[in-house]
Formats: C-alpha cells, sequence, structure tokens
C-alpha cells in the first residue's frame, strides 16, 4: 500500500476548495478598491491580511477534522503548518495596518472571529456540509473587505464604505441562495412542471427581488447612485432565467462554478462603473 506524500503542500490543506469562496471574497476587495479609485500602499498589506485571513479556514478545517479523527493523522503536520503560516500572515500585516492609524480594521477582523468559531464547531460536529446559513453569514464577513478598502482609499471610515458592505452582502447572499438551487435543478433528470419550478426558485426570486426593492430604497433616499440598481436588476434577471424559464438540468458543477464567476465579474464591474 503507497504511503501518503509527507510534503506540507497539499492543494487540499493549503487552498479553499470552495472555488464560489474566492469570488466572495475577492468581489467585494475590488469594489471597494475600485470605488475608492486611489491607490495607497497599505492597500498591499489590506490585501495580505485579508488574503491571510481568507485562506486560513482551509487548514483549520483540516486540522479540526484530524482532532475530530475525520481526517489521517499524516494531515496533522501540514494543517498546523499553514494555519500557523496564514495566521502569521494576516497578523503582521494587521500591525502593519494599524501603526498606520487604520484602527477600524481591527474592528473588521474582530467581527470574523465568532463566524470562524460556528463554523469550526460544525465541522467537529459534522454538520458542515450544506449550511446555507452559515454560507451567508460568511459571506457577510467576507464583504466587509470592501468597506476596508474603500476606507483605506479615501484615509477614514465614512457612511459609502458601510453602504458598499451592505450591497456586497446582499448581493452575495442573493447568489448563494441561487447556487443552491442550480445545484438542486443539477440532480434532476427532466424539466419540472411550471408550478413546480416556481416552488423551488421562490426563495431565490425573494432574495434578489428583496435586494432590488432595498437598492430602490437606498437611491430613492439619495443614499447610493441611482445606477447602482442596474447590476441588482441584471441578477434578478439572470435567477428568473436560470430558474424558471432553463434550469440548469444536470448541468456539471464546474459549468455552475464558471457560470457564478462570470456573473460576479459582470457585477463588480457595473458596480464600480455606476459608483464611477
Amino acid at each position: 500500500m503507497a504511503t501518503p506524500s509527507p510534503s506540507l503542500f497539499r492543494k487540499h490543506i493549503a487552498l479553499p476548495q470552495q472555488h464560489g469562496s474566492w469570488a466572495l471574497w475577492l468581489g467585494p476587495y475590488v469594489i471597494g478598491i475600485g470605488v475608492g479609485g486611489a491607490f495607497k500602499i497599505e492597500l498591499l498589506w489590506l490585501t495580505l491580511a485579508s488574503l491571510g485571513g481568507f485562506l486560513l479556514l482551509q487548514p483549520l478545517t483540516v486540522l479540526i477534522k484530524v482532532i475530530a479523527k475525520r481526517k489521517p493523522k499524516t494531515d496533522l503536520a501540514p494543517s498546523l503548518f499553514w494555519s500557523i503560516l496564514y495566521s502569521l500572515l494576516a497578523l503582521i500585516s494587521l500591525y502593519r495596518l494599524l501603526i498606520t492609524d487604520h484602527y477600524y480594521i481591527l474592528f473588521l477582523a474582530l467581527a470574523a472571529l465568532p463566524v470562524l468559531v460556528w463554523q469550526l464547531i460544525l465541522v467537529m460536529r459534522r454538520e458542515e456540509r450544506g449550511q446555507m446559513g452559515i454560507e451567508i453569514v460568511g459571506s457577510g464577513v467576507l464583504a466587509l473587505a470592501a468597506p476596508a478598502a474603500y476606507w483605506i482609499a479615501k484615509d477614514g471610515m465614512n457612511l459609502t464604505g458601510w453602504l458598499l458592505w451592505i450591497l456586497c452582502w446582499i448581493q452575495s447572499a442573493g447568489a448563494i441562495v441561487y447556487i443552491y438551487l442550480r445545484l438542486e435543478h443539477r440532480r434532476l433528470t427532466e424539466m419540472p412542471n411550471a408550478q413546480d419550478r416556481s416552488v423551488m426558485a421562490k426563495r431565490a426570486l425573494l432574495y434578489n427581488t428583496f435586494n432590488v426593492v432595498a437598492v430602490i430604497a437606498l437611491v430613492a433616499f439619495g443614499y447610493i447612485p441611482t445606477l447602482v440598481v442596474v447590476p441588482f436588476i441584471a441578477m434578478l434577471l439572470e435567477v428568473i432565467y436560470g430558474s424558471l424559464l432553463k434550469p440548469g438540468i444536470g448541468a456539471k458543477p464546474v459549468l455552475i462554478g464558471v457560470r457564478q464567476v462570470v456573473i460576479t465579474v459582470i457585477f463588480v464591474a457595473l458596480m464600480i462603473l455606476t459608483y464611477r
């Protein structure tokens, strides 16, 4: 019997296995930078800090699985190595931001801790799979990258940063619910009738309709530019098309992932354009 490689670099430990999570982190981050419109050297430290925090979840999850005897002991050393490495990357970069008076970044980082603990508890209990709620809450944590990047570009906290966080979070939540629907579609072998499609799509349609209504309300009160409603309407139209008109029956997961990446790229580009 072949023995596992002793190498510390194992892709399933060092890098997130849920490719959609990259979009949930990078999308808000790029929006924050793009809307901020100014490059500051501190953004490099923010990139490293947020990247370290983002990558940390995967080796920590494997480490908890080793402790819970869900993974072999051969995964212990690599998971410890990457957990320590990513923690140091995040902490050193966070320190560099704090000494340049970007103290608010610390509060944003602390907001992620309860969600991280919640996720690891679910892993310990073998209950982490299919937990849409924790994914939606987690996307809210990842969306904090938007105000962090924007505030650094603008040299301080302001209301616009919080609004960017809200916009990114509700978009991510709507996207997560839609992805769960698409994954449900792929397990089907034949096209459901119109009524069944409507029932299946109810949650995704409600989330994304709420997003459009909320954005229109923010526009009406003058908090955000009028055209910000465009990417949210585009997202709602995609949900209507992909849930009611042409569900992806039997679609491969990789195609669902690629489609969502394209949707995220379009959303990010439209958000930046409407603000700029």
